[in-house]
């Protein structure tokens, strides 16, 4: 099966190159560093135009939740250590949390505003989103902007 969230960061980034190489109708090797750099800047830049506003992101962890699994075995395999997200802090949530997280869903906006395990549940699979965007960002980023 192919990894589709993988194919939708790469549609992204790409568009955008596209688009910064105007009136070329054509990227360049240019906008496509450009546009690589500005996507692997993070997801809560606002660069992601698809993940600012959290109800239509819990919908996107939920279609993508195969995909967010497979960024974070990568992870592991690639960093011989488990992803952890706020190390240190009272808010860290592992890779374990998130994946059990992404079986749960899906969840809605009012799950995600409210309390409980359903409340975190739905945080676990937005960190994971972000998360697994910004991985698949930094490997095609190796593809397509050796450079950077």
């Amino acid at each position: 099966m192919a990894n589709r969230l993988k194919a939708y960061v790469r549609r992204t980034i790409l568009e955008s190159a596209r688009e910064g190489s105007y009136p070329r109708k054509r990227r360049t090797a240019e906008s496509t560093e450009t546009a690589f750099a500005d996507a692997m800047r993070g997801t809560d830049t606002g660069w992601w135009h698809d993940l600012i506003y959290t109800a239509p992101m819990l919908d996107m962890a939920h279609k993508y939740r195969r995909d967010i699994a497979a960024a974070l075995a990568e992870y592991t395999d690639a960093t011989g250590e488990s992803f952890v997200y706020g190390a240190g802090t009272d808010d860290e949530t592992d890779g374990t949390a998130v994946a059990i997280a992404l079986l749960q869903g899906p969840f809605s906006f009012e799950e995600y505003r409210g309390e409980g395990p359903r409340a975190s549940g739905a945080d676990c699979s937005l960190i994971g989103l972000r998360f697994a965007v910004e991985w698949y960002a930094g490997e095609l980023a190796r593809e397509y902007a050796p450079n950077l």
